[in-house]
């Protein structure tokens, strides 16, 4: 087996990329996997590569979207608070959801993000697209009232405070209780099950987000397979532009 480029700068991917040996190695070129930062206008560095990794976007306009819908390459997006494998665990068991809650808190600097990453919550919660029906703004704090599928009612608050990073809680409520607790302080994202049996907190995920995100993206080029996270970063960011009344 041919080992893949990982072409990046950050030392978390550069000591991913070892973690995965013999499947990846240090490498530049257009056949590379690309590590792209995802400040400011991340999507316009998405060049010269055969598949590239995005890590922490900033919210991207409506233009930079439909350019990256055309992209033609797997690109995945790695989102610390919203990673793929705590979601894959919240949907382990059965809801019959009735209602979903976003709580999210952190500091002013990362807070379009921390906000985009709640709905995102919401959206894997409500198991598919959100529609707004009313958003209010205050100085330190944003509460959005979204309906999922089947109308399915969501709310989600995001509170902004001192410091950095940021936190949140998604609860989903149905014939039994889900609850997923997610800081960026902590590694250890948790996810909780609750009804009349008990309390079942599913096992720690201890791999990095870097490495996540490689082996994703291998997976993915190696099995031709789509990679969905595009489309996803592009509903939640479309639900951060609907406007306050």
């Amino acid at each position: 087996m041919t080992p893949r480029e990982v072409w990046t700068d950050l030392a978390a991917y550069r000591a991913a990329t070892a973690e995965l040996a013999p499947r990846v190695r240090p490498g530049t070129g257009v056949e590379a996997i690309r590590v792209v930062e995802g400040r400011g206008a991340w999507w316009e560095r998405l060049v010269d590569a055969s598949a590239f990794v995005v890590d922490e976007p900033d919210p991207a306009p409506v233009a930079a979207h439909d350019r990256l819908a055309a992209i033609g390459v797997p690109v995945a997006v790695v989102r610390r608070r919203l990673r793929a494998d705590i979601v894959a665990d919240a949907g382990a068991e059965a809801l019959a959801l009735r209602h979903i809650v976003i709580d999210a808190w952190g500091g002013r600097t990362d807070a379009a993000a921390l906000l985009r990453d709640a709905v995102g919550w919401a959206r894997v919660l409500a198991g598919g697209p959100l529609s707004v029906v009313d958003r209010a703004d205050a100085t330190a704090a944003t509460t959005l009232a979204l309906r999922g599928p089947g109308g399915v009612g969501v709310s989600v608050t995001r509170a902004i405070g001192g410091g950095v990073g940021g936190a949140l809680t998604a609860t989903a409520l149905g014939t039994r209780r889900l609850e997923v607790r997610v800081d960026s302080a902590s590694p250890l994202p948790e996810v909780a099950f609750d009804d009349e049996g008990g309390r079942r907190i599913r096992p720690v995920r201890r791999e990095s987000p870097e490495r996540l995100a490689l082996r994703r993206i291998l997976d993915a080029t190696e099995a031709g397979a789509a990679v969905s996270d595009l489309a996803e970063l592009a509903a939640d960011d479309a639900v951060l532009r609907h406007p306050s009344r």
